[in-house]
């Protein structure tokens, strides 16, 4: 489980994410160290991400949601419509 308290510095989330540090992979594509990256520039980063991948045939993840990531996703809605339908909870399966 996820310590909130004690976070996973290897693990980048809703709770950390400085494109402004120098650590992160992207920030070789920015202006200097501590100059402030609005929101917007996240879409930069996914697409520039996404056509690497593609041009350089690397895989899209981490950074990226894999077609693992979309059927995994799919199976958890589908048990979200089937515990709705049933009033109950359902075993998640992948």
């Amino acid at each position: 489980m996820y310590n909130l308290d004690e976070p996973d510095k290897d693990i980048m989330g809703w709770h950390e994410i400085l494109v402004t540090e120098s650590h992160h992979p992207f920030m070789e594509y920015y202006w200097p160290q501590g100059h402030i990256i609005g929101w917007e520039h996240t879409f930069i980063n996914e697409i520039f991400h996404f056509a690497d991948a593609i041009v350089n045939n690397k895989e899209v993840g981490p950074y990226a949601a894999t077609f693992e990531d979309g059927y995994k996703c799919n199976v958890i809605m589908d048990a979200i419509m089937e515990s709705a339908e049933k009033g109950k909870c359902v075993l998640v399966q992948y």
